[in-house]
């Protein structure tokens, strides 16, 4: 059985909800990793990485994030968290300073209008 999940949803064409789920650690990372990092920068899109589902959430959890983060910052998109009401997610973030490099939301709203709805 899966201890991570994950899905995805383009909102528009130049806008993709990746939503995960679960347990963000080496096991579940290893579940992960290459579809997270294909869907969140394979195209200069904006990126929301809804992390509200997620119960746990590594060092390795976070390196994946933001290796992919930056692999679409390169490709001229841009990604943005959503925490949504997760205290211990938004702990940990704000713990290691992650919204010096991508911006972090608990409002759903408010991250897609920081992305700007998908428009460029």
């Amino acid at each position: 059985m899966s201890s991570v999940s994950l899905d995805h949803e383009d909102l528009t064409d130049d806008l993709r909800r990746i939503r995960l789920g679960g347990r963000l650690d080496m096991v579940g990372v290893g579940e992960i990793d290459l579809r997270f990092t294909t869907l969140a920068a394979s195209k200069p899109v904006a990126v929301l990485v809804d992390l509200s589902g997620v119960s746990f959430l590594a060092s390795v959890g976070l390196r994946c994030i933001i290796h992919s983060a930056k692999a679409l910052d390169m490709k001229g998109g841009r990604m943005a968290l959503l925490v949504g009401d997760n205290a211990l997610v938004q702990s940990t973030l704000e713990t290691v300073g992650i919204a010096d490099i991508i911006p972090v939301f608990s409002d759903e709203a408010a991250a897609l209008d920081s992305l700007g709805s998908g428009g460029h």
